[in-house]
């Protein structure tokens, strides 16, 4: 269901964010979606993008009733839904003995691990704008998976079968012109060499039939965005009154020794069945890497200009202003009705 095509006249509008040098930390941003989902005197629909620093923040002082000193360090941070219980979501004792901060976060989902390389991703939707979307975690999903993540990973896929074809061809060896001005097959001096077109051999069809059939496809399977069989990253949503937001952390890159701070959770999706994490994620990187880090942030941008009529940009300082016009500062809103906050180990 395209929100594009369903807003009321006049509404097919949304704010652009790209959040990639805000400086912000994966605290500080959940932070301020919040204020973006429950406190913008526009009532704005919203697409966010950004990849932050786990723990690092210059906005945010993060205080612990344990000790006075506490920093958020390390290099992740494992972010557990509204209802999550870390002593069954989290392995308790390594992050401990490892120095991982947790945070529970202001929407539900479930438990995720998120680093540098993460690609976060963000929908602030309003059900005025789109009456015929029910604001359901399921009904979102779907949404954002067939018009948006959808055509994204379609084009990116795209992009690499064009890749690696321009990679496979090879320029075909015509002849060399010797010095009486005859044709000579018998040298391979390649300055006198002359190549006439580009053609793919025998063997370099089937290598790139290989590399072709290798890329996986997206699919949306119950509520996972997955690559093939595997699931790409988390995702997460908070539904409040004439309105939602639907966030996804994709896996770009992942460290796998940092998967090790999750447990097996007891509900899981029927198509994972006991796999563990390390059979059961995939990362981006694996199947998009030439394409750069963020080609699906460029992607989802396309995909949102093609369904809307109007995209506007704001700036990360715009945005933060709107929480210092709100709360006085981030520090503030944190200190009061933030709903993201830390959790003690």
């Amino acid at each position: 269901m395209a929100i594009g095509g369903t807003l009321r006249k006049g509404a097919s509008k949304v704010s652009w964010l790209d959040l990639r040098r805000s400086g912000l930390s994966v605290i500080e941003r959940l932070a301020l979606e919040e204020v973006l989902l429950r406190h913008d005197p526009s009532n704005r629909c919203w697409a966010i993008v950004g990849a932050h620093d786990p723990t690092f923040g210059k906005r945010i002082h993060v205080s612990s009733k344990i000790d006075a000193n506490f920093k958020m360090e390390g290099n992740c941070l494992v972010v557990l839904g509204i209802g999550g219980k870390p002593k069954e979501l989290v392995n308790l004792e390594s992050v401990g003995v490892n120095g991982i901060s947790m945070v529970k976060r202001f929407s539900g989902g479930g438990t995720v691990v998120v680093d540098q390389s993460s690609l976060l991703t963000t929908f602030i939707g309003r059900t005025d704008m789109a009456p015929n979307l029910n604001p359901y975690p399921r009904d979102i999903m779907k949404w954002s998976g067939d018009d948006i993540f959808g055509p994204a990973f379609r084009s990116m896929k795209s992009d690499m079968i064009q890749h690696y074809k321009q990679r496979h061809q090879q320029p075909s060896l015509v002849v060399q012109k010797n010095s009486c001005g005859g044709l000579d097959s018998r040298t391979t001096n390649q300055k006198n060499t002359t190549f006439i077109s580009n053609e793919t051999t025998y063997d370099s069809k089937l290598l790139l039939e290989e590399d072709i059939s290798a890329i996986p496809d997206f699919r949306l399977r119950e509520n996972d965005y997955i690559l093939g069989d595997r699931k790409m990253g988390g995702n997460a949503q908070a539904i409040v009154g004439g309105g939602w937001l639907h966030h996804t952390s994709f896996l770009w890159d992942f460290d796998k020794d940092n998967m090790k701070y999750l447990t097996m959770p007891s509900k899981r999706p029927e198509y994972r069945g006991n796999r563990s994490h390390d059979d059961f994620i995939v990362r981006l990187k694996d199947s998009f890497e030439p394409l750069g880090k963020y080609s699906l942030f460029d992607k989802m941008k396309d995909a949102i200009e093609d369904r809307f009529d109007i995209v506007e940009e704001v700036t990360s300082q715009e945005a933060l202003e709107l929480v210092s016009d709100q709360f006085g500062s981030m520090q503030s809103w944190y200190d009061g009705k933030c709903r993201t906050r830390l959790l003690e180990v």
